[in-house]
């Protein structure tokens, strides 16, 4: 017999003596967004699989859903309950205790820090973006303190800031998503891969792989622009393997050749931008001859990859990290990503880059409560002028960490980290684990004891998939000609005393005196599902969701949301704040043209944060089912730069930098730049002691550069890519990281039996 569910869709029957429910969840083992039913037998969460029924993911699913996502739900080292330091940081000595001792204890501190410091004293910490952005800004806010810090400054934010900059300004989160993203629905004939490998990856709330797959299964014209040609890019047409931090030097040309040769969108140009005079003159500066000198690929074929695109339509760039972590030209490297799509006429158009709705939501930041005083306070925004827009104001990670150990332009004591490996995410592992050790207060909500919660003074239970339940306000999924209003995972288990980011907030901040503005989470839902006539209960009904159709051209009726009311090629705001108001090329800090005696020493070039798609960043890797498919991190370099150093595919390699040096197993190939050496980025190691865990076996941040000199002038994006190496091969270790989790794993089960 099979009866409904009250808030939401399940079938319910018996199966001999057991009591079988079948549920339609959204996974959340990353950004979320694909549809899976998930089976429950008598309590206890049994099988996972896809939704076929979904418009998102047609019942497909990635390695991290599946049997991975039950095994991290039921994971024996998963943290259950509060815990309080009682030995020295780092020591691992823990007691347990309620949340309600946790909390007071938490609110006590920070209002000490408060009076002592003031409030901008204690920091707010996140993680990528996992629907806790708003919460966790809506208590900084009421606290007073302008400081929270994000990875957004080198992954996603930059095309957000820059789209905000140059076409949407006003109109972000107001009926237009704040970034274009690549219309695979709407079968687009050509496609740029340029630094993104958007099948293995989601961002925008876009999952890559179905839609992506499918649009490469039309066989559009398939152009790669990035130093590596990874396998999930598809068969390839055009390959630019231009080198790393040169984006804008590239896509200058690019535009040189489109408007040299007048195959710019002519009626977009002249009556929806501003500037395009203006850019016509700047790329001039770049002809063919000194791009390709610039970028090491041939003239001919930057040509031709500008013709393919400008001339074979609709087309679209998928853009992504490739050009959100090259340093000092972060901002103006993405930025001429996007004023292509306007000038040859793909922005706002089916096949093209869309702003897909935004659909009408409440939004909880409460950004008037931060006193003007205060904000001005942010650490980096007087340098970082981009960083100061809302709705994502947040600080610059690395200038929190550095004052924090120098104690200006103030103390810094205080830091609550919500779903954030800090220790791992960020650049330069050093001196992140000295600032954390400086702290008089680190808070640390996370679903495992990672390397960051070792190092704290309390440790909070999070709630991950299957076992919170929310709707989604960030990152809303971009489906077949829609932005689907959907839910956050589904809590179908309670295990311990996990709670969700948002149930964890919402009671400090009723701790700290804010009960007014922290009503329950089911309040707080039907808030922010009122402008769109629905409520929890509703939402919870529909298992994909809410449709809210894309509309193309928005622009022809309503202009854009910049101070011009146009597409700003010569950027107002880039001008009032001080910067160059058009794009240009900056020689990336290290390089060989910008510091020639240091590339005489380290001849290669390190690129690091190459996808995984068994593992979210740092997350998965205690899961078996993920690390059995990735033992350990591995380097990529080419074939021919390996055997000139004496190295083979499975060797190991030192890879240094003048930070530091790393030793990892390596696979040669011949898609790899013969200069560049790629690494994956997030590891760690769980099975390896703490409170380290193995960061500096394996952590790529450990050879990554922090000095805020050589971050993006304007946003302060660090130079996760780009960095001068040198290689050379390396004695096996005695146990590899491979038989150490090996070893591990057996371990575990003899204890286990």
């Amino acid at each position: 017999m099979e009866t409904q569910s009250q808030s939401r869709e399940a079938s319910v029957r018996l199966l001999g003596a057991d009591l079988v429910e079948q549920f339609k969840v959204v996974c959340r083992m990353c950004h979320g967004g694909c549809g899976t039913i998930v089976e429950r037998v008598n309590g206890a969460i049994k099988r996972v699989v896809g939704d076929r029924d979904n418009p998102i993911n047609r019942g497909a699913l990635c390695s991290k859903a599946g049997a991975a996502s039950i095994e991290q739900l039921y994971h024996p080292d998963r943290i259950d309950f509060p815990m309080m330091r009682v030995g020295e940081k780092g020591e691992g000595k823990w007691r347990r205790v309620s949340w309600d001792e946790a909390l007071d204890h938490i609110a006590g501190k920070m209002q000490e820090i408060k009076v002592a410091h003031g409030a901008e004293a204690v920091a707010f910490g996140r993680g990528t973006g996992i629907n806790n952005t708003h919460i966790v800004s809506r208590l900084a806010n009421l606290f007073g303190t302008p400081n929270v810090t994000a990875i957004a400054y080198f992954c996603y934010g930059p095309r957000v800031a820059v789209s905000k900059v140059t076409a949407t300004g006003n109109y972000s989160q107001k009926g237009w998503d704040t970034t274009p993203i690549a219309d695979f629905y709407g079968q687009p004939q050509c496609i740029v891969q340029w630094g993104s490998q958007k099948r293995t990856s989601n961002d925008h709330g876009l999952i890559g792989h179905t839609p992506m797959t499918d649009a490469l299964n039309r066989k559009p014209v398939n152009i790669v622009v990035d130093p590596r040609k990874p396998k999930p890019a598809g068969p390839v047409d055009i390959w630019l393997p231009l080198r790393p931090a040169t984006d804008a030097a590239m896509a200058l040309g690019w535009m040189n050749v489109i408007i040299e040769e007048e195959l710019y969108a002519k009626e977009f140009c002249e009556n929806y931008c501003h500037g395009f005079e203006e850019l016509c003159q700047r790329v001039k500066e770049y002809p063919l001859s000194k791009v390709a000198d610039i970028t090491w690929c041939d003239p001919e074929m930057i040509a031709h990859a500008a013709r393919t695109y400008a001339t074979t339509k609709p087309g679209c760039i998928v853009w992504g990290n490739g050009t959100d972590q090259l340093g000092n030209n972060t901002f103006q490297a993405t930025r001429s990503l996007l004023i292509l799509m306007g000038i040859t006429g793909n922005l706002d158009t089916p096949g093209g880059n869309a702003f897909y709705p935004a659909p009408k939501l409440n939004y909880f930041e409460l950004w008037d409560k931060l006193p003007p005083e205060q904000a001005a306070k942010r650490l980096g925004g007087d340098r970082f002028k981009a960083i100061n827009m809302t709705p994502y104001a947040y600080a610059h990670p690395p200038a929190l960490y550095q004052t924090i150990l120098s104690e200006k332009p103030y103390p810094v004591k205080g830091y609550i980290v919500v779903g954030n490996n800090t220790v791992t995410c960020f650049p330069n592992t050093r001196r992140i684990i000295d600032a954390m050790k400086k702290l008089d207060l680190l808070v640390v909500q996370d679903i495992f004891m990672t390397p960051t919660a070792e190092l704290a003074d309390i440790v909070l239970p999070a709630a991950g998939n299957l076992e919170r339940d929310e709707p989604r306000f960030h990152l809303l999924t971009k489906g077949p000609q829609a932005t689907f209003v959907d839910t956050v995972s589904s809590k179908l288990a309670e295990i311990g005393e996990r709670r969700s980011d948002w149930e964890f907030i919402i009671a400090l901040g009723r701790k700290l005196g804010y009960e007014e503005y922290f009503p329950t989470l089911e309040e707080f839902a039907n808030e922010g599902l009122k402008p769109m006539g629905i409520t929890w209960e509703d939402l919870k009904k529909r298992p994909h969701g809410v449709e809210v159709p894309v509309e193309y051209y928005k622009y022809r009726k309503m202009g854009f949301g910049t101070p011009t009311g146009k597409f700003e090629i010569y950027s107002t705001m880039m001008k009032e704040w001080g910067y160059d108001p058009l794009p240009a090329h900056v020689e990336p800090p290290e390089s060989p043209v910008s510091t020639p005696d240091r590339w005489k020493q380290y001849p290669l070039i390190l690129n690091t944060g190459a996808k995984q798609p068994m593992f979210w960043h740092s997350q998965g890797r205690q899961l078996k089912a993920l690390r059995s498919l990735n033992t350990e991190p591995i380097a990529e370099m080419h074939v021919k730069t390996a055997s000139d150093l004496g190295i083979q595919k499975d060797d190991y390699i030192w890879i240094e930098t003048v930070r530091g040096k790393l030793r990892m197993k390596v696979t040669v190939n011949e898609v790899t730049h013969e200069k560049v050496v790629t690494i994956p980025h997030g590891w760690w190691l769980p099975e390896a002691p703490g409170p380290d865990h193995g960061v500096f076996e394996v952590c790529s941040n450990v050879l990554v550069d922090d000095e805020l000199d050589n971050c993006d002038v304007v946003l302060g994006s660090s130079p996760l890519k780009a960095m001068l190496c040198r290689v050379s091969k390396a004695e096996a270790p005695e146990r590899s990281v491979t038989q150490r989790w090996k070893d591990s794993i057996a371990t575990n089960t003899v204890a286990a039996e």
